[in-house]
């Protein structure tokens, strides 16, 4: 057997062990409209709840869809504006589908009117519409929203030379044959790159970020997106009379398959560290020593602190796994899918079966259909969320 994707079938990760809970299952929808719908419908439930809750969105401009909005709901605090809670979903498109259900649930499950006396909650839904409605975890330009985000157009200027060195490998540009022997001996190479420069600076170099190449992935463009001004001007409005501001930020696909992880990129602030500590407590929080973690140029949540560097700033990525890329293969699988998915938007593929394939990856490494595996996620996002509203709440 050649070392084509479909040759990874015996790499299967195992669902988590749970019992299938239809009640959770509820919040997953299966378009961008539909979580759209699903959660304006749960933040006004919200508000007959809440009589101070605020529902708005913005339209986002685009080439081919008049559709599409960032919607947004933002709970004040009623007493004193200590401590602001940002929660954001769909920064990567497709991922969203995830951090809907999640948003809706905690919307359904978890607010209660006395937790926001000194407490308010912007939650912003689908950053990214357009990947969203697509599919794809980039914008309509190819544009890596979580490597777009800054106060200035000095980050367009940085270098990922890990990714030139490897740009044949990680951009191929011709019509997508799973198999052909480039895709045959994609393991192979791989295996060989680890072999030589390590896992670690693999990882790096693929997915940091990279502001040279606007057809390859993990492109962070050359100018900042739509979504940079648009989140600027409503974190200005809600964000600025708040002293502390926690910001989470929901993905799926990096990490075990089951588990929530908190991936920090590196934090050198003694104090906003000891602050993380208490505000996860009972949850590990990966910083940055593992083997083939990654540290991100761009990144939203990093940008509130960057925004606001009077307040105190807390930011927190919550990933929910799918593919066990804590493992080589794992993690090889994971950089294929997207290597092979981007390859393929770009440059077209040679078949439809090809098509359909990469289709079924993309969604398995982002969008899960297991629906053990849907149930855990908000089994799981509620626990974290509710002890980490709790305990920010005691900050």
């Amino acid at each position: 057997m050649g070392y084509t994707y479909i040759s990874f079938n015996y790499y299967s990760p195992d669902d988590p062990d749970v019992t299938v809970d239809q009640s959770k299952l509820t919040y997953f929808h299966d378009t961008y409209h539909e979580c759209r719908n699903a959660f304006v419908a749960q933040a006004e439930k919200l508000k007959e709840r809440l009589d101070s809750v605020e529902i708005f969105a913005s339209q986002l401009e685009s080439k081919t869809d008049n559709d599409l909005t960032i919607d947004f709901c933002y709970i004040p605090a009623k007493d004193t504006t200590l401590k602001l809670l940002v929660l954001n979903s769909g920064i990567h498109g497709i991922e969203g589908f995830t951090g809907s259900a999640v948003e809706q649930m905690i919307m359904a499950e978890l607010f209660e009117p006395e937790m926001f006396s000194e407490m308010g909650v912007l939650i912003i839904h689908a950053m990214n519409a357009w990947g969203f409605k697509h599919e794809r975890r980039v914008s309509e330009n190819n544009v890596d929203l979580n490597r777009n985000f800054g106060v200035d157009k000095s980050l367009f200027t940085k270098k990922n030379e890990g990714f030139v060195a490897m740009y044949d490998m990680l951009n191929p540009e011709n019509k997508l044959n799973t198999k052909s022997l480039e895709n045959r001996f994609f393991m192979l190479k791989a295996i060989l790159q680890i072999a030589q420069k390590g896992l670690p600076a693999l990882t790096q170099a693929f997915a940091q970020g990279q502001y040279q190449f606007p057809e390859a992935i993990y492109f962070g463009g050359n100018d900042f997106e739509q979504q940079v001004q648009i989140i600027s001007n409503v974190l200005r409005d809600k964000a600025e009379e708040y002293s502390i501001i926690l910001s989470i930020d929901l993905h799926t696909g990096y990490g075990d398959r089951g588990t929530l992880h908190l991936f920090p990129n590196p934090v050198g602030d003694p104090a906003i560290k000891q602050k993380m500590h208490t505000i996860f407590n009972g949850y590990e929080i990966n910083w940055g020593n593992s083997d083939n973690f990654y540290t991100v140029t761009g990144q939203f949540v990093e940008f509130i602190g960057d925004l606001f560097p009077e307040k105190v700033c807390i930011p927190m990525v919550m990933e929910f796994g799918t593919l066990n890329t804590s493992s080589t293969i794992g993690s090889v699988e994971s950089a294929y899918i997207s290597i092979i998915e981007n390859q393929g938007f770009h440059y077209g593929y040679k078949s439809q079966e090809d098509s359909l394939k990469v289709k079924e990856l993309y969604h398995e490494m982002f969008y899960p259909p297991s629906k053990k595996w849907r149930t855990n996620a908000i089994l799981i996002g509620k626990d974290m969320i509710q002890s980490t509203l709790v305990n920010y709440e005691k900050l």
